[in-house]
């Protein structure tokens, strides 16, 4: 199940919140040994105070499995402020129709990923609630960078999406930088990957409260 939580109203659900960081810390900081600020046992940055769209997966017991923030690419966001040398001719992507995508993390322990399926659970949830949310409000693309593993493992499931310039190691990483057609291809490929036949929404659609920032639909 996917939960929305707008950046403003993060004080309405503390718990989640405190997952959601606590979870990045133990992926992007543990585990990936990335170099993101952490703040006690929470991995939180400057975007975060940017009011972004946070879809948080939570399993049976309503934990935080997954976790993905949603930007428009008209502010200040991670692509276009933080790794430009990813864009062609170092050219912002600036539209009211493309959102990006980031700090994208599901629980390696949380039993996800299972019997044939391409992609975990929690994974496939988020990039389907996403897809579903910019379909709502007229966006056309998300854009994310991702390491090379993510994008091995997206590739595989049919879900790549199109990178913007050859990829870059960054800090020991290769990324890319890339960009997802919304729509129901996406949609279909990733419940597909992740065997993913049910609704992930907690609400229905209409009642999510879409950001200011949205096209109408």
């Amino acid at each position: 199940m996917i939960r929305i939580v707008h950046g403003h109203q993060r004080h309405l659900f503390p718990r989640e919140i405190d997952g959601m960081h606590r979870l990045r810390k133990k992926v992007f900081h543990e585990r990936m040994a990335w170099q993101v600020p952490v703040i006690s046992d929470w991995e939180v940055d400057g975007f975060d105070a940017m009011d972004p769209v946070y879809l948080l997966a939570l399993d049976e017991r309503e934990q935080v499995v997954g976790t993905m923030r949603l930007l428009p690419t008209t502010g200040f966001n991670m692509l276009n402020d933080v790794f430009p040398q990813l864009l062609p001719d170092g050219s912002p992507v600036y539209s009211p129709r493309i959102w990006e995508v980031s700090r994208l993390a599901a629980d390696p322990t949380a039993g996800t990923g299972q019997g044939d399926r391409l992609l975990g659970i929690a994974t496939a949830e988020l990039a389907i609630a996403s897809n579903e949310i910019a379909v709502a409000s007229g966006v056309s693309h998300f854009v994310a960078v991702i390491d090379a593993f993510m994008h091995r493992t997206f590739k595989r499931a049919g879900c790549a999406g199109e990178p913007i310039s050859p990829p870059q190691r960054i800090g020991g990483t290769l990324c890319y930088a890339v960009a997802f057609e919304m729509g129901d291809e996406l949609e279909a490929n990733f419940r597909r990957a992740g065997g993913v036949t049910w609704p992930v929404l907690e609400k229905d659609i209409r009642e999510l409260g879409l950001p200011s920032y949205a096209l109408a639909a």
